[in-house]
């Protein structure tokens, strides 16, 4: 009896421990990659001007299963590595300062899209853009290296430098103010002050858009003047 009690007790015992194994947490040291990964992508949400963008798409590139990094006991700190930026294909720094430092780089690819402005038909050199040239479309900034319009108000006006395709992305390269004296053109010349304005006739010395500081000749006075390009054939002074 005595026997067969304690192989009882012995068989019980062994239970318990088997119990006790299967419902322990493994014990770890080493850094989760998908906190890591999680750290970064929340860096780059962070760089992102709130409203600036319909949508925005972030890929986060893959570590090395092989990894093994010390467990972090604080906070990760994330950054732009040098010579990157938030948009397009970017890499991020991730570094723990605990007593175990580590620091890797992890490659992202950002995407953000926002209406962007293109040729609603082809355009000729020297044509003033109106407000049917141009439509807006939802276009990925990360393809575009040569700037950008997203303010038709900053078009419409504008000259054509050279010509345009349909459905071409409108740069800032491609256009310029609108010419509203030329150089040798009959203009008509306002001096203004506090207590008075007097309209004269001038020849303009030069091209000039509007708000754009030209030279002009008083016909009157044979004099050369400066002046400030208001209107279409018109230049004004201020006393």
């Amino acid at each position: 009896m005595k026997t067969l009690t304690a192989l009882l007790t012995s068989i019980l015992m062994m239970n318990l421990i088997i119990t006790n194994v299967g419902h322990a947490e493994p014990a770890t040291d080493e850094q989760s990659h998908p906190a890591i990964i999680s750290a970064v992508e929340q860096f780059l949400h962070e760089q992102l001007q709130p409203g600036q963008y319909t949508r925005a798409e972030i890929d986060v590139g893959h570590l090395d299963t092989r990894l093994q990094l010390q467990a972090c006991p604080q906070a990760l700190e994330t950054f732009l590595a040098p010579g990157s930026q938030a948009m397009g294909k970017t890499t991020v720094g991730v570094r723990c300062t605990g007593p175990k430092p580590w620091a890797l780089y992890v490659s992202a690819m950002v995407n953000l899209y926002t209406p962007v402005y293109k040729t609603a038909s082809p355009l000729t050199k020297g044509h003033i853009i109106t407000n049917t040239d141009v439509i807006a479309v939802e276009t990925n900034l990360a393809k575009l290296n040569a700037g950008y319009f997203t303010d038709k108000n900053r078009l419409i006006g504008q000259q054509v430098r050279r010509s345009i395709l349909k459905n071409q992305v409108i740069k800032p390269s491609q256009v310029k103010p609108q010419l509203l004296v030329k150089r040798g053109q009959q203009v008509g010349l306002i001096a203004k002050s506090d207590t008075f304005s007097i309209k004269m006739a001038g020849q303009a010395m030069m091209d000039g858009a509007r708000g754009d500081r030209i030279r002009v000749k008083n016909l009157s006075s044979n004099r050369i003047i400066e002046g400030i390009v208001t209107q279409n054939g018109e230049v004004t002074t201020y006393n």
